[in-house]
């Protein structure tokens, strides 16, 4: 027999074909799995927008909700009002205690996102507002952390100085307000701040200081608000023009 026909006997035909379908059959698997893995991670990927997307939908009507009340007009027992749907209150009090639980809700719901954040700042306000300044300092002390380095977290900066002013605690309230002065680019209005911060010096006994700072704010913003403040303040510690 000769050789190539001996070597044709020895190939299996049917063998070969086999072999054939199988690296087919795992290549197709290949591909499969590699659509089925594409679509998957596409599937978990549109599932998390859309939860970011309700979760940030809910926020923001929690936060309205919240708004609304603070914002309703303020009506005196026994008016009538026109009818309107917008909540209505008897005082500005009773307004703004009835929006803390619901600000403070929407706050603690969704605490990290924009609209949590801005809620749990305005919380602080409206308890400031309302005198009850421990709680307003404890709410901005929780924005201070949670706005990063946002203007969240400067406004609860200047609040929370404020609850230290009203609390006897000038150097702490000093030392937010100096941070403020020193910032570069920021966001808040200056010549507010140099106003609290030299009347702030005065409550502490640094009256050099406060010169400085209510000096400050004449050379720096002559057109200021605050301006006729400052040179009073002035003219009371004798360094007035």
């Amino acid at each position: 027999m000769k050789r190539a026909e001996r070597h044709h006997l020895k190939e299996n035909p049917l063998a070969t074909w086999l072999a054939d379908l199988r690296i087919s059959a795992w290549t197709t698997r290949r591909s499969l799995t590699g659509i089925a893995i594409v679509l998957a991670v596409a599937i978990v990927a549109a599932g998390a927008f859309a939860w970011q997307q309700w979760r940030s939908a809910r926020a923001s009507d929690l936060f309205a909700a919240a708004m609304a009340i603070v914002e309703a007009p303020v009506e005196p027992a026994g008016t009538a009002g026109d009818g309107a749907p917008t909540p209505r209150y008897p005082t500005e009090t009773a307004k703004l205690e009835t929006a803390v639980p619901r600000l403070l809700e929407a706050a603690d719901a969704y605490p990290r996102l924009p609209q949590g954040i801005a809620a749990r700042y305005q919380a602080a306000v409206v308890l400031a507002t309302l005198g009850r300044m421990e709680e307003a300092g404890t709410q901005y002390e929780q924005v201070i952390g949670l706005a990063g380095g946002g203007i969240y977290s400067r406004m609860a900066r200047l609040g929370r100085a404020e609850t230290h002013l009203h609390a006897g605690e000038y150097p702490q309230a000093i030392a937010m307000l100096e941070e403020e002065t020193a910032a570069a680019g920021t966001d808040l209005p200056l010549d507010g701040v140099l106003m609290r911060l030299g009347e702030a010096y005065r409550l502490a006994g640094r009256l050099a200081d406060a010169v400085t700072a209510f000096q400050r704010l004449v050379d720096e913003f002559p057109v200021s608000g605050y301006r006729f403040d400052a040179e009073r303040e002035l003219d009371m510690l004798g360094s007035g023009p």
